[in-house]
């Protein structure tokens, strides 16, 4: 009897210990939650920065606006507002030339200061917030299209937590557009011509289908620039010839064509961007597509384009 009563007492003990213990387990897992805490380091950071270079759209004209971004990493959002300031540093864009760039035909640049307007360096993150932009204008007007313009950006200091080790500076890259430049499916036919006896250029023999992507770039507000027919237009087309950059500049030299907006009509002009023969066209634009014609030479032959554009 004594020895049951001791048993049963020892059985109750362990039986209290192991529901006191699994309690206590239970209830630690139930109070903590990985994700009520900061699980990270936070550090400040300029969105895009671990590329080293982000390009930009950015239309063509006098004050043009557009912005770079700044954040802070972590897990959970920040309980104050953190205060960003950025600076300029010219010396990311020639690093970036010197191991980046040592071959290429064009290297980026910095845009004239004279162009930027940047009203404020600083920049807040507000609390609850985990990214802030900085706003600026440019005046991207009478810029060339082939030039590659940069401005350069490098975090200067923080109100709160720590910069980035790594992600605090960035070389931002402009890609000059107006309202018609992009990429457009062609859908075009070419035609060899005779000159008829009322001297009037007919069309002879069956035209030629033209099918293709083509990318129609800004040269200006109102202008684009293209390629010919199926001509090569991108320069890592070119990167296997013996001169790269030279083939691909005498491509846009000989083959690339303008359309020119007249006015503030839908109506445009059709011209040669260098040396190739263009010797009579028009071209509208109406509900994202071009329709166009031309007449080109080429030897002695007289040939014509015509077709559409569509996006």
């Amino acid at each position: 009897m004594v020895i049951t009563l001791k048993v049963m007492i020892m059985r109750k003990v362990l039986l209290f210990s192991i529901w006191i213990a699994a309690t206590a387990f239970f209830t630690a897992c139930e109070a903590i939650d990985p994700l009520s805490s900061e699980q990270y380091r936070k550090e400040i950071y300029i969105i895009g920065s671990y590329k080293d270079v982000l390009q930009s759209d950015l239309p063509y004209g006098e004050n043009e606006e557009t912005f770079v971004s700044i954040a802070v990493s972590g897990s959970q959002r920040i309980d104050r507002d953190v205060t960003v300031t950025l600076r300029h540093n010219d010396e990311i864009i020639r690093r970036y030339n010197d191991k980046y760039m040592l071959d290429a035909p064009v290297k980026y640049q910095q845009l004239d200061p004279a162009r930027i307007r940047i009203p404020s360096w600083s920049a807040t993150i507000k609390a609850g917030e985990i990214y802030a932009h900085l706003p600026f204008t440019v005046n991207s007007s009478g810029l060339h299209c082939d030039s590659l313009y940069a401005i350069s950006f490098e975090i200067e200091s923080v109100s709160e937590y720590m910069k980035s080790e790594n992600d605090t500076s960035l070389i931002l890259t402009l890609k000059l557009t107006n309202d018609y430049s992009g990429s457009y499916q062609l859908e075009a036919s070419k035609s060899s011509l005779t000159e008829n006896d009322n001297g009037e250029w007919v069309e002879v023999g069956l035209p030629v289908p033209v099918s293709i992507q083509r990318s129609l770039t800004a040269i200006s507000e109102s202008e684009v620039r293209f390629f010919h027919e199926k001509q090569k237009e991108t320069y890592n087309d070119y990167v296997h010839s013996w001169d790269p950059g030279g083939d691909y500049f005498r491509a846009i030299d000989n083959y690339c064509i303008v359309f020119e907006r007249i006015g503030e009509s839908n109506n445009f002009t059709v011209k040669p961007w260098g040396s190739m023969t263009i010797l009579d066209g028009e071209a509208t634009f109406d509900k994202g597509s071009f329709s166009f014609w031309y007449d080109y030479e080429m030897g002695a032959i007289r040939y014509r384009m015509k077709g559409v554009f569509r996006k």
